[in-house]
């Protein structure tokens, strides 16, 4: 299966990728690392005639991080850089150890934070930690600009709100507090190289010995990542003890949605959303 033909463009700002895609309206598609979109063209799921890659604008690929505004990553921002990036891994470690579990090294070397989000799938490895940071997207489309909740952002498997032509540009996001332990979990038949069959991103805030604040987020057992809110809610004010964690686990288990398919069955996924989300938990509180 070999790539079909398309012009590949390369423009240098916005507004050049607006002209393009005005020009060649209905036929272009934007490229940012291409792990995903060069093999759906192999495979004619995506069309196009025209290819117009984002390489070359620079601001993409910028990380900046202040103790006031929090991390901004760049759309083109790699996920090997996700993984390795000192500040990413000391402030941020949910993204650092969820873009460190994506694919092989040559994948991570090529995949950008950016496509993994358009993506937008429901196993999508880094979609469960910037949910649980709150990350903001930024979308620009010529010379307007517009930032959305990324839990707005994205619709349904492979859906997002971004128009025709909207470049996604920046991802932003704020540490958690210093007293807070964290989880990433994905589970698949492989150890690497795999997708999600389920995931548990987990974010527990201690005040003393009891729970302050629990975030957790579900992925690949509903059309778009989810939270567990009877769960979170369910270890606030309280001891995170197993007991505790095993109660919050049932209530996960509960209120998701899974499918069943040709990876694994809906009662499968459930059961296993119920013995990870106990393991992130009690993960998460091992670092207070």
């Amino acid at each position: 299966m070999i790539l079909p033909r398309f012009q590949f463009l390369e423009p240098e700002t916005f507004e050049e990728v607006h002209q393009l895609v005005e020009k060649n309206k209905g036929d272009a598609v934007l490229m940012a690392g291409g792990t995903d979109l060069l093999v759906n063209l192999k495979r004619k799921v995506i069309k196009a005639k025209v290819v117009i890659s984002l390489e070359k604008i620079k601001s993409l690929k910028q990380v900046h991080y202040s103790e006031s505004a929090g991390l901004t990553l760049g759309s083109m921002v790699t996920v090997s850089e996700l993984a390795e990036t000192p500040i990413i891994k000391q402030k941020f470690p949910l993204l650092a150890i969820a873009a460190n579990k994506i694919g092989s090294p040559q994948i991570r070397n090529r995949a950008t934070i950016g496509g993994n989000i358009c993506t937008a799938r429901p196993a999508g490895d880094t979609i469960g930690p910037l949910t649980a940071y709150g990350a903001e997207v930024q979308l620009v489309l010529g010379k307007e600009t517009r930032w959305e909740p990324i839990s707005k952002f994205i619709t349904g498997p492979g859906k997002t709100t971004r128009k025709e032509g909207e470049v996604l540009a920046a991802i932003r996001i704020k540490p958690f507090p210093a007293n807070t332990g964290v989880s990433y979990i994905k589970y698949g038949v492989r150890k690497a190289m795999e997708i999600a069959m389920v995931s548990v991103t987990t974010a527990i805030t201690f005040n003393g010995d009891k729970c302050e604040k629990a975030t957790i987020v579900l992925g690949a057992v509903a059309p778009t990542f989810i939270r567990s809110n009877e769960a979170e809610e369910a270890l606030v004010s309280h001891k995170v003890t197993l007991s505790a964690a095993e109660k919050a686990a049932e209530l996960a288990a509960g209120g998701c949605r899974p499918i069943t398919d040709v990876r694994a069955s809906a009662e499968y996924r459930r059961d296993l959303v119920r013995v990870l989300t106990k393991r992130g938990i009690m993960e998460a509180a091992a670092q207070h």
